[in-house]
């Protein structure tokens, strides 16, 4: 091979480098690693738990989901005093924030709904046990609407400001911004947790409630 082809070769290698490493560079830059926004308290937020917002655990959830069900009944066992995870309520914030995945669970929106219109009456978690303990028995209905509001009946509401609530602009727009800033930080799963403002890797539920005694 002649100098100049030599040439021509090197400089066609240095080049692809310095094009690969710019394109590393800017791939790279866009992933978050540092979630400390998504973990900060809002007013807005459903909470349980500690209430000195130290240790500060979001979850994105979607009520039709039968894994965010399956981690529902564990952070439920960790409320019973005798649980022997029961520190864990002690020393950590739970926030609940809405991911439904309504491309393949057509219902999840409207139990989002009926959650969020429960929260205005103050009963949230209350709507919340209720949808994850009876998902077999809402998920495939045609229209879920009807058995949403006979569970607030169930619940104590006031049935005709839950059915009004459940279907308003505010309760609509409040599980779009969940769901809109879960999408602008990557979820794409459920349940998805940050802690601390750290993406929670769930490999297991046992690792997971170490990571959680452990703080």
């Amino acid at each position: 091979m002649n100098p100049k082809n030599i040439l021509i070769w090197s400089g066609a290698i240095i080049a692809t480098f310095i094009l690969l490493f710019f394109a590393y560079k800017l791939t790279s830059a866009h992933v978050q690693t540092d979630f400390s926004e998504i973990t900060k308290v809002r007013a807005s937020d459903h909470t349980k738990w500690s209430k000195d917002n130290k240790n500060v655990l979001v979850e994105y959830s979607d009520f039709q989901c039968p894994a965010c069900k399956s981690f529902h009944e564990v952070l439920k066992s960790f409320e019973a005093s005798s649980s022997p995870d029961f520190a864990i309520t002690q020393k950590i914030t739970l926030i609940f924030r809405y991911y439904p995945l309504y491309q393949i669970h057509k219902n999840s929106l409207n139990a989002a709904y009926a959650a969020e219109a429960a929260g205005l009456q103050n009963k949230f978690w209350e709507m919340a046990d209720a949808l994850y303990n009876k998902q077999a028995e809402w998920s495939s209905l045609s229209d879920p609407k009807n058995y949403f509001i006979n569970q607030a009946e169930s619940l104590k509401l006031d049935t005709e400001k839950f059915q009004k609530d459940m279907d308003s602009k505010i309760v609509k727009d409040k599980v779009q911004a969940n769901l809109t800033e879960a999408e602008s930080i990557g979820v794409n799963a459920t349940p998805t947790f940050f802690l601390n403002g750290k993406q929670v890797n769930l490999r297991s539920i046992d690792e997971f409630k170490k990571l959680l005694l452990s703080l």
